[in-house]
């Protein structure tokens, strides 16, 4: 329900899996969708009323070895 953005897809560590955020209207629900990276399945939904705008999810490990 509500106007949805996917912003900001980020590889885990591994490479496995790519995270998207999924922004919401501040009342309405957002979560982080976690994707297989070879299959493109969707292997799991994060949802908690505390993700309003869910960007924390970066992937340290890849940002400071430039692994992108």
């Amino acid at each position: 329900d509500g106007a949805k953005r996917v912003v900001q897809p980020e590889f885990n560590k591994a490479g496995d899996e790519v995270w998207f955020s999924v922004w919401s209207a501040k009342n309405k629900e957002s979560a982080i969708v976690v994707v297989d990276d070879k299959t493109l399945q969707l292997k799991t939904v994060i949802k908690d009323p505390r993700l309003i705008t869910p960007t924390g999810h970066f992937n340290v490990y890849n940002t400071q070895h430039d692994i992108y």
